[in-house]
C-alpha cells in the first residue's frame, strides 16, 4: 500500500492544531518546525511545517484527500457540517461534480486548501 501525506505550511502551530482539532484531528507529534495531525476515525494524516511568512490571502498550497466513494465523502462532511468554523476559514458544502465525484473543501486559517472527495466505484477516469 502506498500513502501520500500532504505537508502544508503553518505560521502558528498552536493555531493550526486548535483549528484542525475541531474536525477531530489530534496532534501525533510536534517538533520545533514540524507537526503531525491525525484523524483516527477517518485514517487521514496531515503534516505541517513552520513558515512564519505564510499568509492566508496569498497561500496557494492545496491537497486532495480521497475517500473510497461519494458516500464516505458525504459522511465526513456530515460529521463536520455543524462545526463553528472561524472566519476567514471555510468549510464548503458538498458538491456533486460533473466528473462524478462528491467534493467539498476546507480552507484553514493559513489559507491551505484541503479538498475532500470520493469517486463512484464505476468512474470513467482514464
Amino acid at each position: 500500500m502506498v500513502v501520500t501525506i500532504p505537508i502544508l505550511p503553518s505560521a502558528d502551530f498552536d493555531l493550526t492544531v486548535s483549528f484542525w482539532a475541531r474536525f477531530g484531528f489530534r496532534s501525533d507529534g510536534r517538533w520545533v518546525d514540524y507537526v503531525v495531525l491525525r484523524h483516527d476515525d477517518l485514517a487521514i494524516e496531515l503534516h505541517f511545517w513552520i513558515d512564519p511568512a505564510v499568509d492566508r490571502w496569498t497561500n496557494d498550497v492545496a491537497c486532495y484527500v480521497r475517500f473510497d466513494g461519494p458516500d464516505e465523502a458525504r459522511a465526513a462532511h456530515g460529521r463536520w457540517a455543524d462545526l463553528d468554523v472561524p472566519e476567514p476559514a471555510v468549510l464548503s458544502a458538498p458538491v456533486e461534480e460533473p466528473w462524478g465525484a462528491t467534493e467539498f473543501h476546507v480552507i484553514d486559517l493559513h489559507g491551505n486548501l484541503v479538498r475532500f472527495g470520493g469517486f463512484p466505484a464505476t468512474d470513467s477516469r482514464s
